[in-house]
């Protein structure tokens, strides 16, 4: 209980801030000691890692317990709008913590996080291709671009600047990723 407040206190500063608050601030945010900050987390830097770890691992688990079903383009949408709906909560505190690496070069060394996101969307593309609902393609090329279009920068400036809803977004969104893909 209290890690997960300290979560989502490190969450909240960073969407205000970014990265440059201490764990004191943080454990006054989450309502315990600094002694507890401490012994949860070494620093603000563990305390951003496990953030970020945190909120991939709910995203790639959101992912999976999606019903996969017999229309790949469903999935596809399916996919889109759960990306979204979590982007558009934690998106303004994730766009301090990007590396400054490319997804495909992540991919290559081993990101944990890059890897499971790639090998998930890859295998939608694929199935899309399979059906004939999108035309044969890159699938490297594809899922960068999926990656490109939904960035949380462009989540957080649909859904707090513009106040589009998660849907409005996700629609707008996945319209865009179909078209790219050959889709009309």
């Amino acid at each position: 209980m209290r890690r997960a407040a300290l979560l989502a206190a490190v969450g909240e500063l960073l969407a205000e801030r970014g990265p440059g608050f201490s764990l004191a601030e943080a454990a006054g945010l989450a309502g315990v000691s600094t002694a507890t900050a401490y012994r949860n987390f070494a620093d603000p830097g563990s305390a951003i890692d496990a953030f970020f770890a945190e909120l991939v691992g709910d995203l790639l688990e959101a992912f999976d317990r999606l019903p996969g079903g017999a229309d790949p383009l469903a999935d596809v949408r399916a996919v889109c709008r759960e990306w979204v709906e979590q982007a558009s909560r934690w998106g303004a505190a994730a766009v301090h913590i990007r590396s400054p690496r490319g997804v495909l070069a992540r991919r290559g060394e081993e990101d944990p996080f890059v890897g499971g996101l790639y090998e998930r969307l890859a295998r939608l593309v694929e199935a899309a291709i399979a059906s004939g609902a999108v035309p044969r393609q890159d699938v490297r090329f594809a899922v960068l671009m999926w990656v490109t279009i939904f960035d949380e920068r462009v989540v957080v400036d649909l859904t707090r600047t513009l106040a589009w809803s998660a849907d409005e977004a996700a629609e707008h969104l996945t319209g865009a990723l179909l078209r790219v893909l050959g889709r009309s």
